[in-house]
């Protein structure tokens, strides 16, 4: 074979990216072990997925082990992570299993990218540009990553859905209209909400694309291969039938999974948290904040990165880099006789900037209009299928990072056909090299160690079989919840009353003995469970048992101080005196199981 010829001179840059994914995974070391996740993310819970839904639950099922007594069906928030991590687990177990699925999809996210990219060049090397810029844009880093939300990793369908239906608009038949529709769906089975964020590319496709597809949109092998108007009916007809067949039966499933009378996570549950009128959750005054301020695409340095403790500790950063910035520009200004092309990428990051400062366009948290303005917002939230699903509008930045990341790549081939293809891979360190020094991305990433105490291999000695209420529900006085108790239920095999949701049980909100234990437990903000029939904690206290619960388990190293402690040891005192488990203390609801267990008074 011919060195020219050789299959490594066109796939390199896939290796390359594999290397540059496994880059992530040095924060690992010296930590065997541990998580590529913060240890106050959805780490614990993804990982209680990922067992749950193993198997013939693969998506979604019956789930009896949490949120008791009001279990029922739940969707696999995250199918083909699951699929891949119990594929890995035997032979590499947990944590080694997990790592290799995040750098996975990041590699996935990034070999996507590169080759839209390839398509739109012609230039292998300064696609890698596109690549980096996009799989691991600061968003990508900051928060499914580091946020342990593994379903928004799967950014790979998209690239992939895009590069088809453009080529499908020059080369005849309905094979790439099908492949892209295919992408576009296995998209929405992965994850339904990245779905709905880049189905916002259609208002900037359908404003830009009738001006730049004759300026060779997609470069083809096959010269022969023109525009043509009679092949665009052919391309949008292949898209929808691929989306139908690859998705539709799984918009169904989840119909099905959330309309039931035994959901967990119902139709209601989820509009009841959505934004209408007057969008007072996105206003830049808000603690939550699910938007992005305009001002923080040009932030850099660490002290920049947006931390908020809610359900979990989540990070944001929104820069896709000012190098990646200044590469699109140049390739705006270099691309001629493609400026329209070019444009129409950044055109698409402009817009989904613009989307993800939500309805009062902020530029900063004291610049932004009063009254709801954004067209962009307007658009995706009013006009886009399932807009209104989308509870934080910064996640539209994932899409501004992709347009971004295109246009740049554009910019860097046309400096390496004239300088040399050195311009491309200098260009792709140095994007890296502003990531880990100047972006906001913590480096090292933060990481999560598991450490479940051993009481919960001795429940069944103090208590019966059946459901328990695990204390401190708050993490350490924060409005974070403790998300430990999913992998703690794993370990003792109880159901918990803790819900997948991102607020408190509604069980123990109900009831108002349970409420009263949360509301002394006073998170920091505004998220706060009060008892709002007092009257009624006697009563509530004695349904407890009767609901089926069989004891209180109590950490009492879990609160902010030992005087909260103390302040829900002395609610619980009239429980009868609680048993001593290694660090827990158990308060029964019932009969007491083992005559020759002699409880441990506290205090003794």
């Amino acid at each position: 074979m011919h060195p020219a010829t050789h299959p490594w001179r066109r796939w390199w840059p896939l290796a390359v990216l594999a290397l540059i994914a496994a880059l992530p995974a040095l924060s690992l070391i010296g930590r065997p072990g541990a998580y590529l996740a913060g240890p106050h993310s959805e780490i614990w819970v993804k990982l209680w997925a990922f067992e749950t839904f193993s198997g013939a639950k693969l998506l979604g099922g019956e789930v009896l082990s949490v949120g008791f007594p009001n279990t029922g069906l739940v969707n696999n928030p995250d199918p083909l992570g699951t699929l891949v991590f119990n594929l890995l687990l035997p032979s590499l177990g947990s944590p080694a299993a997990y790592n290799l699925l995040v750098c996975a999809q990041l590699w996935a996210a990034m070999a996507a990218a590169w080759l839209l990219a390839r398509d739109l060049t012609r230039h292998p090397a300064a696609s890698l540009v596109a690549a980096v810029g996009f799989g691991l844009t600061p968003l990508v880093l900051v928060y499914p990553l580091a946020c342990g939300v593994t379903d928004i990793l799967n950014l790979w369908p998209y690239p992939l859905a895009v590069m088809y239906a453009l080529r499908a608009l020059r080369r005849p038949g309905w094979r790439d209209g099908l492949l892209g529709g295919v992408f576009a769906g296995l998209g929405l089975v992965t994850c339904p909400y990245n779905f709905v964020v880049f189905s916002s590319l259609a208002f900037p496709f359908a404003l830009w694309l009738p001006l730049a597809w004759r300026q060779g949109l997609v470069p083809v092998a096959d010269p022969a291969a023109q525009p043509s108007l009679r092949q665009w009916p052919r391309a949008i007809g292949g898209l929808v039938l691929g989306v139908l067949l690859a998705g539709g039966w799984y918009a169904l499933w989840m119909k099905l999974l959330m309309s039931g009378p035994a959901a967990q996570i119902s139709e209601e549950l989820v509009a009841g948290t959505r934004h209408t009128p007057p969008f007072r959750m996105l206003h830049p005054a808000e603690y939550k904040r699910f938007t992005a301020f305009g001002i923080e695409y040009f932030a850099i340095g660490k002290a920049n990165i947006v931390v908020r403790d809610m359900i979990s500790r989540f990070y944001r950063a929104f820069s896709p880099g000012l190098l990646l910035m200044g590469a699109a520009l140049a390739g705006l200004a270099l691309a001629r006789g493609r400026r329209l092309t070019v444009g129409l990428w950044v055109a698409v990051a402009l817009f989904a900037a613009l989307a993800s400062t939500g309805p009062f366009m902020p530029w900063s948290p004291y610049t932004c209009f009063d009254q709801a303005v954004n067209p962009a917002w307007l658009a995706v939230h009013y006009l886009l299928p399932g807009g209104k699903l989308i509870l934080e509008p910064f996640r539209y930045a994932f899409v501004a990072a992709f347009g971004l990341s295109m246009a740049a790549a554009v910019g860097v081939a046309y400096l390496a056909r004239r300088w040399g293809g050195w311009v491309a891979i200098a260009v792709t360190v140095l994007v890296l090299a502003e990531l880990a020094l100047l972006s906001p991305v913590p480096v090292p990433l933060p990481v999560a160690e598991l450490n479940i105490s051993p009481a919960y291999d001795h429940l069944d000695e103090v208590l019966p079989p059946g459901p328990i209420i695990e204390l401190p529900y708050f993490d350490g006085g924060s409005q974070r919840f403790q998300r430990l108790h999913f992998m703690q239920q794993l370990r003792h095999g109880r159901p918990i009353a803790d819900e997948l949701v991102g607020f408190p049980p509604r069980y123990m909100v109900e009831n108002q003995f349970t409420a009263q234990l949360l509301s002394t437990e006073k998170p920091f903000g505004a998220l706060i469970v009060t008892s709002e029939w007092p009257d009624r904690v006697p009563l509530d206290r004695a349904r407890l048992a009767q609901d089926g619960f069989v004891g209180i388990v109590v950490d009492p190293g879990g609160y902010d101080s030992p005087a909260r402690a103390e302040q829900v040891l002395a609610l619980l005192a009239v429980l009868g005196d609680p048993v001593a488990v290694e660090d827990r203390l158990v308060f029964p609801l019932g009969p007491r199981v083992g005559s020759n267990v002699v409880p441990e008074r506290v205090g003794e």
